[in-house]
């Protein structure tokens, strides 16, 4: 059993005559949303978020929080709800709601049964669930009467239903933040590359929607494949180097006379996108420098860093930026992060727990969130802000490696 103040850990018994299939083991891969072209001044982007003043009393009795607590997922699950206790030990006691937990880390967890006896039984809110399946069926049965909001999204981005709430950590909005640092930072000419599957491809799409939409221009997308000759092959392919070493070869032959060579980077390229893992980007980073490409900015995700003060191994990444939640470089709960970074088990799920910190922030100021639609809510994943089709949209913070260390610098 689970306990902070008046949670309860419940099983639930479910029956599905079929199996649904767990789509949720990298909650990154999500389905590019259309971005509306419409003129923007870029001078807008540099203008501080204003935050509303936040609601500290909830007047909910009783909040189910449907989450894997067993099962596949259940590391995510947990780290969900440990996030989801931190933020409600910042409250009176007698204030908070009786909050249940519901396991469903069970394949055969009916999520339409769970959530009409919940109806019957009288709560007021439901937080979850996590996999995109459940959550495909929640958004078909849910009603106006019971609302939800989801720590993952559907299938179908465009699927839109009142008192139906949709948060997660969807790396489209990293790529939308980045590219919009790119184009603040006077880069208007990108390169993408970006490996070969169909998350890499919809963080690219998102980065590059929205660096058109702000006047710049996408000058080659390549995509990479996990193999050190191929990685290689494609940051070549990129930057043209077979090209550049053939105009020598060619300008070497018409002169007959050997030239001293350093590849030639196009100068109108002043952006490079790369989307990928640590482990990817250490070795893809290397690749642009050693390729004469070092001095060209470089952008990525915050899947390249996992939170960990590890200067001799993350050198490889310095001088990429990239967008990250502001729990990580800010001094809240530093206690909590440090013990978590130390545990080898929790350390890759601090976003995860900032997640469910926040899905508290959202569920007691989500009437503000609704009226006062040119505010933000100041977040733990960002600055937070609820879209016409009730998403809960990420502002980021801006962090650069550099020495080693990733630090936030400014927007």
């Amino acid at each position: 059993m689970l306990t902070v103040g008046s949670i309860f850990l419940v099983n639930c018994d479910t029956n599905l005559n079929s199996t649904l299939s767990d789509d949720v083991s990298d909650l990154m891969k999500t389905e590019s949303e259309n971005i509306e072209k419409k003129q923007i001044n870029i001078d807008e982007l540099l203008i501080p978020k204003e935050t509303f003043d936040i609601v500290d009393l909830l007047p909910l009795k009783k909040v189910a929080v449907i989450l894997p607590v067993t099962g596949r997922y259940s590391k995510v699950g947990r780290a969900i709800i440990e996030g989801l206790e931190i933020q409600l030990k910042n409250y009176p006691e007698d204030s908070i709601p009786e909050i249940v937990i519901i396991d469903s880390g069970d394949k055969d967890f009916n999520i339409r049964n769970v959530y009409n006896k919940l109806v019957l039984d009288s709560y007021d809110f439901v937080i979850g669930p996590l996999r995109k399946e459940l959550i495909n069926k929640l958004i078909l049965y849910s009603s106006e009467s019971l609302p939800v909001l989801t720590m993952n999204y559907p299938s179908n981005l465009d699927k839109f239903k009142k008192e139906f709430y949709q948060f997660g950590l969807l790396p489209e909005d990293e790529a939308i933040c980045i590219a919009e640092k790119s184009i603040i930072d006077g880069n208007n000419n990108a390169s993408i590359i970006y490996p070969k599957n169909a998350w890499g491809k919809r963080i690219a799409d998102a980065f590059s929607l929205r660096y058109i939409e702000l006047g710049g221009n996408i000058i080659d997308e390549v995509v990479y494949e996990k193999d050190m000759n191929k990685i290689n092959k494609s940051v070549r392919s990129l930057l043209k180097i077979e090209e550049s070493i053939r105009r020598k070869n060619k300008i070497q032959s018409l002169l007959n006379v050997k030239l001293q060579f350093e590849p030639y980077i196009a100068n109108d390229l002043n952006t490079i996108f790369a989307v990928g893992t640590s482990k990817d980007m250490k070795i893809i980073k290397p690749q642009f420098n050693f390729n004469f490409a070092e001095n060209i900015p470089f952008y990525s995700t915050s899947h390249i860093y996992n939170g960990l003060f590890d200067k001799e191994n993350n050198k490889d990444l310095n001088e990429i930026k990239f967008c990250d939640i502001p729990w990580l470089y800010n001094n809240k709960n530093i206690s909590i992060k440090k013990k978590m970074l130390e545990n080898v088990e929790k350390n890759k799920l601090l976003r995860f727990v900032a997640l469910g910190m926040d899905s508290i922030k959202i569920i007691y100021n989500l009437e503000k969130l609704k009226t006062l639609k040119d505010k933000y809510l100041d977040g733990n994943t960002g600055y937070l802000q609820l879209d016409d089709f009730n998403k809960l949209r990420r502002n980021l913070k801006i962090v650069r490696f550099k020495n080693g260390v990733a630090r936030e610098i400014s927007f």
